[in-house]
């Protein structure tokens, strides 16, 4: 009797998730997925690397758009160990202040 009853679970699971999944996405041409914002991201996204759209960035208190500065990783980095090693050189002098 628990086979029937695991086999009959597993049938309305599988069944219950196959007709959701033809009324959200084969019934209405992909109706939901093509306006979905998951989509919309990834399709900008798409684009921004194809370069086929810009980059738009403003200001949230000026409507002008303005350029945005890409700097390298390393020099992301390097920046990061000065200040880093700048602050523990400061704090070395402190203690013979």
């Amino acid at each position: 009797m628990s086979k029937i009853l695991k086999l009959s679970s597993i049938t309305l699971l599988s069944s219950t998730l196959a007709v959701s999944y033809y009324y959200y996405a084969i019934d209405r041409d992909g109706y939901h997925y093509n306006n979905s914002i998951w989509k919309r991201i990834s399709d900008r996204t798409r684009g921004i690397i194809d370069r086929k759209q810009d980059i738009v960035a403003t200001d949230p208190f000026t409507t002008k758009p303005r350029d945005i500065l890409r700097r390298p990783m390393v020099e992301t980095m390097k920046d990061l160990w000065n200040e880093q090693i700048r602050s523990s050189v400061s704090w070395i002098y402190s203690l013979g202040k």
